[in-house]
């Protein structure tokens, strides 16, 4: 078979949605055409390549097995046209593809959207969530240009490194605290707890300082998200412990008291992964530079 760009561009946007409308509205493309395309792919190697599934398809063994290869050909195709163009925020219509963890989403994506909207407003911006394991091949195949949040087990073949750090507040209901109260540590304890157990680590580490300070919480209800803390809290009269952008963020809009933790629990770090070919990416260094400048602005109180 001699390749034919659309067609492995078609495999690879159906490989990574898994699913055929998704990809066609991916490549911009109608879904009667994806489907043609992947008809020809199936006849000329010989192989279904992508079954019927639930939501969608998935991928026979024989897709699995192109499918890398495919992925970093197109990225080095992609590569050797953006290194002959200067890249120009301002004018590019590339589609920033990010993996965030559950705690970066809420604390950066706000900034980052704007920032992008201001800078390269015909630039995209997609999202996808971080689980708790960073599989290195996402970046290194290129599906998506970084990734964000805290990485336990680290992969030689990727660049990370720490972004940047954030402590711990409580949200507390106002009618929680007596008037003329502070948050002491027999409060807290006694307080119905709304926690917040996301994905991966975080929840696990954070139960580790507070069993490493003796702090314990009356846990009344537990949330995945961030966001779900705040309202939650709000309704049940109680307390949640959240990271300090995230208390920030949200106490005014849900008439929540923002306080201290009445024990030390220290930081803990958000970091950056992304895979070393993109080192000379022109877009992906300004990428890089822009998350930069924005998490500056968290360091300064910005």
């Amino acid at each position: 078979m001699t390749p034919d760009l659309s067609l492995l561009r078609v495999f690879h946007a159906v490989m990574e949605e898994r699913n055929v409308t998704a990809a066609a509205e991916r490549l911009g493309q109608s879904q009667s055409t994806v489907s043609a395309a992947l008809s020809r792919l199936r006849e000329a190697l010989g192989d279904e390549l992508f079954l019927r599934a639930r939501y969608g398809v998935e991928p026979t063994e024989r897709a699995l097995e192109i499918a890398p290869d495919i992925a970093a050909g197109l990225e080095r195709l992609e590569q050797a046209f953006r290194a002959a163009e200067p890249f120009d925020p301002a004018r590019t219509t590339r589609r920033f593809r990010l993996l965030l963890g559950p705690y970066v989403e809420v604390a950066l994506l706000p900034e980052l959207a704007a920032a992008l909207a201001e800078r390269a407003p015909r630039a995209a911006l997609e999202i996808a969530p971080l689980g708790p394991d960073l599989d290195s091949r996402s970046l290194a195949g290129r599906a998506f240009d970084l990734a964000i949040g805290r990485f336990h087990n680290r992969t030689d073949d990727l660049v990370v490194s720490q972004l940047f750090e954030d402590g711990f507040r409580c949200l507390v209901a106002p009618q929680a605290l007596p008037e003329g109260a502070s948050l002491d540590r027999a409060l807290f304890e006694r307080l119905p707890h709304v926690v917040v157990a996301p994905p991966g680590k975080w929840h696990s580490g954070l139960h580790k300082r507070m069993e490493d300070t003796g702090l314990r919480r009356n846990t009344a209800v537990v949330v995945s998200h961030f966001l779900s803390a705040p309202p939650a809290v709000a309704r049940l009269g109680g307390i949640a412990t959240v990271p300090t952008r995230v208390a920030a963020m949200t106490a005014a809009p849900f008439g929540l008291h923002d306080l201290p933790v009445p024990v030390e629990l220290g930081t803990f770090p958000s970091q950056v992964a992304w895979h070393p070919r993109l080192r000379r990416d022109a877009g992906h260094r300004w990428l890089r530079g822009l998350i930069g400048e924005i998490v500056a602005g968290f360091t300064s109180g910005g």
